[in-house]
């Protein structure tokens, strides 16, 4: 009976640990936004998705040494045949500033068909959804 005791309470004391670990790595972690910033999340089908995912990398390490206009970006895989990104902008106005240096940027655009290429998808297939960041 004692060991059983003894095995239940080591069993709760490592509950406890892991618990407690799992708490102090969510306390480390800073939030994707602040109140006032803009996500953009976009999503696309993509028959190859390991290639897409490789693209959309080229187009966000461009984004992050030439664009003007501040904003954090990552590439994410949503399941086998869905690939997309998601933006951080500071403002709703620096997100349009933001499509506006992406349109009229034509290395930019090159990555994006790039991009496009590598899914098989076309221009028309990309899914956008704005959130603002409360």
């Amino acid at each position: 009976m004692t060991y059983r005791l003894i095995s239940l309470l080591t069993g709760l004391l490592a509950a406890g640990q892991a618990v407690a670990g799992h708490h102090e790595a969510s306390e480390s972690m800073k939030p994707m936004a602040s109140s006032g910033q803009v996500v953009v999340v976009y999503e696309v089908p993509c028959v190859n998705p390991d290639q897409g995912i490789a693209s959309l990398k080229e187009v966000i390490q461009y984004e992050a040494g030439t664009s003007p206009i501040a904003y954090t970006s990552v590439a994410t895989k949503l399941d086998d045949a869905l690939v997309g990104a998601v933006d951080v902008h500071q403002s709703m106005a620096a997100m349009e500033q933001a499509f506006a240096w992406q349109e009229s940027d034509e290395t930019w655009l090159a990555l994006q068909a790039k991009a496009l290429t590598a899914c098989e998808a076309q221009l028309d297939q990309i899914s956008m959804r704005i959130h603002s960041a409360q």
